[in-house]
């Protein structure tokens, strides 16, 4: 009941509203091309007594004035219907939004990348050169010969039977 009630006043307010922009601007436009004020009821008179005294329709300007007339009515119901479909909330809310979706992408851009920066002083020294280094460091120089070693002795065995 109370929804039907909002949706109600929902709709008497959008009516209002888009009644009184959609006829101020096509009284504008159809006043400014055919001299014709169609919210006046003594312009009405004029056309009622052309049609009583056997009026006819001369040119394609009148008969486009009758077009466009019939064009109000029906893009004003067009209007309204897609006007009163609209979530209000949404529509008010779209700017904050789209700010938070701006600021977000700000935020999200900046931790995809990593700038390392001055990683060496001095001389440039690759990478095969920096891992030497922390090899002879850590002392593992040994133990990357017994591994070589290792693979050396496998590979033989390994040839060896192959052979056999």
């Amino acid at each position: 009941m109370f929804a039907k009630l909002l949706k109600s006043i929902k709709f008497l307010i959008v009516c209002a509203i888009w009644s009184i922009f959609w006829f101020k601007l096509t009284e504008q436009i159809i006043l400014k091309i055919w001299n014709f004020d169609f919210l006046k009821v003594s312009q009405w008179q004029f056309v009622a007594e052309f049609w009583r005294r056997n009026g006819v329709i001369y040119g394609p300007s009148d008969y486009l004035l009758f077009l466009s007339l019939l064009a109000i009515l029906v893009l004003w119901g067009v209007g309204l219907s897609k006007l009163n479909r609209l979530s209000y909330v949404n529509l008010l809310l779209k700017p904050f939004e789209y700010f938070s979706d701006k600021q977000i992408e700000k935020y999200s851009k900046e931790t995809k990348h990593v700038v390392i920066k001055n990683l060496v002083v001095g001389e440039k020294i690759s990478v095969d050169d920096l891992i030497k280094q922390k090899i002879e460091e850590e002392g593992s120089a040994e133990k990357v010969k017994e591994a070589e070693n290792l693979r050396q002795n496998i590979s033989k065995k390994i040839i060896e039977r192959k052979g056999k």
